[in-house]
């Protein structure tokens, strides 16, 4: 309950786009998440992926699951240490969600995207960057609506500025540039393996 409020808390996206019906479900997926734990660690990733893209192409992209687990594994072991060493289960599928995004777009490079949206759209919406950048890693990774689910409310012009409207079309420009050139890298590297 603690790691679903204060990944609620910290993205104040979930309460204007679901309000309590959000909450409610992030209470449950935390819930289900934890049950998983009971499992082996491939039907741990297994879950977590299946949930992930279940996610993204509802307008939560990835990187929130992967911040949830994150937040859910702290709250986890500080109020159970003895259990510890199960909860991990949580934080290595976060770190597959997280490679699975950083073989898009890096880390750095992740940041500087989320803060250019956060300077040039007036910052109306703490992690909006994030979740634009998230959501073109998980169009990148074969999430097709991953996008489209996020911009539909993110992006709309009833709701937003012009100025955070064009913000986000230019975050998402330039993030598909990243994540294009960084695909290039990744498609020349495998042919001069296969080559070699």
């Amino acid at each position: 309950m603690r790691a679903a409020a204060r990944c609620y808390e910290a993205n104040p996206y979930f309460m204007a786009r679901y309000a309590e019906r959000g909450e409610a479900f992030s209470r449950s997926d935390g819930g289900y998440m934890v049950t998983l734990t009971s499992h082996p660690l491939a039907y741990v990733i297994q879950q977590i992926k299946w949930l992930g893209v279940l996610l993204a192409s509802r307008g939560m992209p990835r990187w929130l699951l992967e911040s949830h687990l994150d937040l859910l594994y702290d709250e986890l072991s500080a109020t159970i240490p003895k259990r510890r060493v199960k909860y991990r289960k949580l934080l290595k599928a976060a770190e597959v969600l997280r490679e699975a995004r950083h073989d898009w777009i890096s880390q750095p490079d992740f940041e500087t995207l989320a803060a250019a949206f956060a300077a040039n759209s007036g910052n109306g919406l703490a992690n909006a960057g994030e979740m634009l950048v998230s959501a073109v890693c998980d169009e990148f990774c074969g999430i097709a609506k991953a996008v489209p689910s996020l911009v539909t409310w993110l992006g709309d012009p009833g709701r937003f500025p012009a100025q955070w409207c064009t913000s986000v079309e230019d975050t998402l420009t330039c993030a598909r540039a990243v994540a294009a050139r960084n695909g290039y890298n990744h498609a020349k590297i495998e042919v001069s393996i296969g080559a070699a």
